[in-house]
């Protein structure tokens, strides 16, 4: 999964400074890069939270 997330965040920053290089970022590229971001934040943040509730349950065994 970590692979697979880190293949995505290097396609975004490759496509970021491919427009900015060659036109310059546009209204569509911007919305794609913003899209993109944002679902990666999101993604990151529902990872976090499961990881929480493993540590949770983890800790509570080893009582």
């Amino acid at each position: 999964m970590c692979a697979i997330r880190l293949y995505i965040t290097a396609l975004i920053v490759m496509f970021l400074i491919c427009t900015a290089m060659t036109t310059g970022v546009g209204v569509l590229q911007a919305i794609v890069l913003v899209c993109s971001v944002l679902y990666m934040i999101l993604d990151i943040r529902e990872e976090l939270r499961d990881l929480r509730l493993l540590e949770a349950q983890v800790s509570s065994l080893s009582r």
